[in-house]
């Protein structure tokens, strides 16, 4: 979670209530969108440095407008520049698939039933998100207008990708959020073909 958050405060300064709600809109297939982790993933990040915060009032309620420090911007390049590890992807969910073979036969249809309907919620959720984005082009301009105000966060932008254009840098950003994106809709759509053909299977058949 402590990188996810770095990751949208590379971007621009924002709220708890906007990082959850980006989290639970777009991100729910990484990471958790409780507010308590959240929370508590905020709370370590400013121990250590990573991030700071500004207070102001809007509406007459309290905020407090969060940004990441330079510190920050170093430690999550730095992980960044970390190859993915994709053996790291572990999903404790898959032993019950290991030990699916311990329950009634009645049962394991209903359980493989409620696996693909769920992987089929979730698709239509990521294809939903991805029609709404629409033309990258679009996508990228309400960004490139905040950085433009921001000339802080230009700059550390503009450090980070060792880049000074910000069109070229925010581009190259929605390219790999749009990968990101397409990863989850692709990696759904075969772990749903994979679950029918094991819920085809007759007995005895491996």
């Amino acid at each position: 979670m402590e990188r996810i958050i770095l990751g949208l405060l590379m971007l621009q300064r924002l709220t708890i209530y906007e990082i959850h709600k980006t989290v639970k809109q777009n991100l729910q297939g990484i990471c958790s969108d409780s507010l308590g982790s959240i929370q508590a993933a905020i709370r370590k990040l400013m121990a250590a440095g990573l991030i700071v915060y500004e207070e102001f009032v809007e509406n007459s309620v309290n905020k407090k407008l969060y940004s990441i420090t330079d510190s920050g911007r170093a430690v999550f390049i730095d992980w960044i520049k970390t190859p993915i590890d994709m053996s790291k992807a572990k999903n404790m969910e898959l032993s019950k698939l290991l030990f699916m073979g311990l329950v009634p036969k009645e049962k394991r249809t209903d359980l493989l039933t409620a696996v693909i309907d769920a992987l089929k919620e979730e698709l239509v959720h990521l294809e939903t998100i991805q029609s709404s984005v629409g033309d990258l082009e679009k996508s990228i301009a309400p960004l490139l207008e905040y950085l433009e105000q921001d000339i802080e966060y230009s700059r550390g932008l503009q450090t980070a990708t060792q880049e000074m254009d910000n069109y070229e840098n925010v581009l190259e950003i929605a390219k790999f959020q749009y990968a990101a994106l397409q990863f989850g809709i692709d990696s759904a759509k075969f772990q749903i073909d994979w679950f029918e053909a094991l819920a085809k299977k007759k007995d005895g058949e491996i």
